[in-house]
C-alpha cells in the first residue's frame, strides 16, 4: 500500500512540474512579445488627407502634419479644420486614438466632433500609420507632448481653447498629457476620455487572471495615480456592454479624479447603455454628441464667466 502511495505521489510531482514548466514557458513568450498583444499598428507607406475625400469634404482646409518627437521619430497627423481665417474662434480637439488601426479609420470620431463645432488635429502614434518608430509606452507618451507643443507652437492654440480628448488607449495618453500640462499650470480647456481605463495593469489582469500581470507588463498606464493632477473639466464616457475595457475600470478611473475642476465644473460620468466598446458612435452617436456639445458649452461659459 505504502508502494502504491508513494507512486502515486510520484506522478503527481512529476504532473505538477510539467504543469509549472508550461505555465512558466507561456509567462515567458508572452512576457517577450507583449507589446504585440498590446499594440496593433496599421502602417503605411503615405497617409494624407487629400486620398481620403469624405474628410475632405467635411474639413475643406485639412491639412497634413508633420511633428518632429524628442525621441528623434517623425509623427504625422491631420489638422482638420473648416476655415483657417477663424480657425481660433472654434476649440480644437487634440485627438489620441486606440490602440489598432490609424487615424484614417475615425472619420465617424471626426464627423461627430465637427458636429460639435470643433477642429481636430489627430496624429499616429510612432509605428502607426505613416509614423516612423515603435509603439511603446514611453514613445507614445513622448508624441502626445510633442503633439500639444505643435498645437499650441504652430497652430497657435492656446490651452485655454484645447480640448484633450483620448478613446481607450488614447485615454491613457490624454490623461497622460493633461495632468502633465495642469502641474505646469498650463491645463487645457477640458478632458474628454471614451471607454478608457484606470490602469492598463487592471485590464491586463482582468483579461489573464492566470498570469502575474502586475510583475511583467512594461507598459502600465497608471491612469488613475495621474488623474488626480487634473484641474481642468473632464468628461467620461463609457458603454455598459464593453467587453474590451469593462465599464469597471472607468468608473475605477473616474472616482480617482477630482470632484470639481479648478473653474468650479463639476466631472463628469455618462454610462451609454447597451453600448460596447467599438461601437459608440454608432449606436449612440446623438447621446454622445448632446453630451459633448452641452461640456464644451460648459466650459465656454464658465470663461466667459470669469
Amino acid at each position: 500500500m505504502q508502494i502504491r502511495l508513494a507512486g502515486v505521489w510520484k506522478q503527481c510531482f512529476k504532473t505538477l512540474r510539467i504543469f509549472l514548466i508550461l505555465w512558466i514557458s507561456v509567462v515567458v513568450i508572452l512576457a517577450f512579445i507583449q507589446r504585440k498583444l498590446m499594440y496593433h499598428p496599421a502602417p503605411a507607406v503615405t497617409l494624407t488627407v487629400a486620398q481620403h475625400p469624405f474628410v475632405m469634404e467635411l474639413f475643406p482646409h485639412a491639412t497634413d502634419v508633420r511633428i518632429a518627437s524628442t525621441s528623434g521619430q517623425t509623427i504625422r497627423g491631420w489638422y482638420l479644420c473648416q476655415e483657417t481665417e477663424t480657425a481660433g474662434d472654434r476649440p480644437l480637439v487634440l485627438l489620441f486614438h486606440g490602440n489598432a488601426g490609424n487615424r484614417a479609420g475615425r472619420t465617424q470620431w471626426y464627423e461627430l466632433l465637427l458636429k460639435s463645432g470643433c477642429d481636430v488635429l489627430a496624429i499616429d502614434y510612432q509605428g502607426y500609420g505613416d509614423s516612423t518608430g515603435t509603439p511603446s509606452q514611453a514613445a507614445i507618451e513622448d508624441d502626445s507632448l510633442a503633439a500639444w507643443d505643435y498645437v499650441v507652437q504652430q497652430l497657435n492654440c492656446p490651452p485655454d481653447n484645447m480640448f484633450v480628448m483620448g478613446i481607450s488607449l488614447g485615454g491613457a495618453v490624454a490623461v497622460h498629457v493633461t495632468s502633465v500640462q495642469s502641474q505646469a499650470n498650463t491645463a487645457p480647456a477640458g478632458l474628454i476620455t471614451v471607454a478608457t481605463f484606470s490602469s492598463m495593469v487592471d485590464v491586463a489582469a482582468w483579461w489573464y487572471p492566470w498570469l502575474p500581470v502586475r510583475t511583467v507588463l512594461l507598459d502600465r498606464y497608471p491612469s488613475a495615480d495621474r488623474i488626480v493632477d487634473v484641474t481642468c473639466p473632464m468628461i467620461q464616457l463609457h458603454g455598459d456592454a464593453d467587453q474590451v475595457v469593462d465599464q469597471s475600470f472607468g468608473r475605477r478611473l473616474f472616482e480617482a479624479a477630482p470632484d470639481m475642476a479648478a473653474n468650479g465644473i463639476m466631472k463628469r460620468w455618462v454610462s451609454l447603455a447597451n453600448v460596447g466598446h467599438n461601437n459608440i458612435v454608432g449606436a449612440a452617436g446623438p447621446e454622445v454628441l448632446e453630451e459633448l456639445t452641452v461640456f464644451l458649452q460648459s466650459v465656454a461659459a464658465a470663461v466667459e464667466d470669469r
